[in-house]
């Protein structure tokens, strides 16, 4: 589900969830020649593009979950009972075992801090609506809105949790990593709330007819760009960023040989690291050619000024997000440049729920007095 979003960051929500792990089952990477050859450097590029051995390490270092409270270690005794909580978790018995407190700490704090600005978030949300309710600001009919979005704040909370919950479950092979579901990450990360947006900009009959015919092309767009960003989820949940590092082909190839190696066969769209990957390629492809068709089409009509820098916006945010995308590719995946590029994906999204908002038809009673055409002032 997606809801127009001014209540969470992007970038934390990414940044704390982009390490997930997929389930490595050798089977079903096939690789060809140049994509296994460039896996043997995937090691030293690692530290040369990320924050070196401490950011190499992954985890999910808090073992459970506090609605109210939850403070983080306070002294070394305390720091000793944490760390000995996490060694009891698959992941650190098969992925991080003998890892040293120091790093522990590491991922403890980046766990931590993404928490800790989510319940921020919350509080800066209740304590203004407490504050206008309690002076009897608020009507029915927007206390519901509210009351809505709120939930709607705590569920992201509970989805997150749902989905951490996963990676600290024993896998179901003794030969897999413990990792989080790709389904729950996917969910957690396109999880958005809505806000209620003001009257359209509209100065003129002709800027509605103009606003009126780009609807009809953002609307299927923003669809595109949005399939686009839940695809960037399970290619983050998969892993399947590592899949392929090359650039058009898929190392010797364009379509590879093992995208419909899964039974069931639509597990391959969301589970088979080469066909999420190859899938993700496809859809970020049509999102851009999509995107530029509506700017060709807005440039012919008669539109508001705010409406037509909108749609400049997004041209430039869609080939930012492509150029991340295959640098992120090319880079065998870090963490720094795939956090960029997901959270420019989701900024894209935003831009164009905000593209759909701006030129959606104003109220009847604005219509009235509007006049056939801007008015100039010589």
């Amino acid at each position: 589900m997606f809801w127009f979003l001014t209540k969470d960051c992007p970038f934390i929500e990414i940044f704390g969830h982009l390490n997930a792990k997929s389930i490595y089952i050798p089977s079903f990477r096939n690789l060809s020649t140049t994509a296994a050859a460039s896996v043997k450097n995937k090691e030293g590029l690692k530290l040369l593009v990320t924050a070196g051995p401490h950011a190499r390490k992954s985890g999910l270092s808090m073992t459970d979950w506090k609605f109210i409270g939850g403070l983080p270690p306070l002294s070394g005794e305390d720091w000793l009972i944490e760390f000995e909580k996490y060694k009891q978790s698959p992941e650190y018995k098969r992925v991080n075992k003998g890892m040293s407190i120091d790093d522990f700490k590491f991922i403890y704090w980046m766990e931590y801090a993404h928490r800790m600005w989510g319940r921020a978030l919350g509080i800066m949300l209740a304590l203004p609506f407490s504050y206008f309710l309690c002076k009897v600001y608020i009507t029915l009919q927007l206390g519901l809105r509210l009351s809505g979005l709120f939930a709607l704040v705590a569920g992201q909370g509970l989805i997150g949790w749902w989905m951490i919950k996963s990676g600290l479950e024993e896998p179901a092979s003794e030969y897999a990593e413990p990792s989080v579901s790709p389904y729950r990450l996917a969910a957690h990360l396109t999880y958005f709330s809505i806000f209620v947006m003001p009257e359209p900009p509209a100065e003129s009959v002709a800027w509605v007819k103009g606003a009126a015919k780009v609807r009809r092309l953002s609307l299927p767009v923003t669809v595109l760009v949005g399939l686009t960003a839940v695809s960037g989820a399970f290619v983050a949940g998969n892993d399947a960023g590592h899949a392929f590092n090359t650039f058009l082909k898929m190392g010797d190839t364009w379509v590879p040989e093992n995208i419909f190696s899964m039974r069931p066969l639509l597990r391959n769209f969301f589970e088979n690291t080469s066909t999420v990957q190859l899938d993700h390629r496809i859809l970020a492809t049509a999102s851009l050619v999509a995107i530029g068709g509506l700017w060709v089409s807005a440039r012919k009509l008669e539109l508001h000024p705010a409406v037509r820098s909108l749609i400049g916006s997004i041209v430039g945010k869609a080939v930012l997000r492509v150029t991340l995308g295959i640098s992120t590719l090319l880079s065998y995946a870090p963490v720094s440049l795939g956090t960029a590029h997901q959270a420019g994906a989701l900024t894209l999204l935003t831009l164009m729920l905000l593209l759909s908002h701006t030129v959606r038809q104003p109220s009847l009673s604005l219509l009235k007095t509007l006049p056939p055409v801007v008015k100039t002032v010589a």
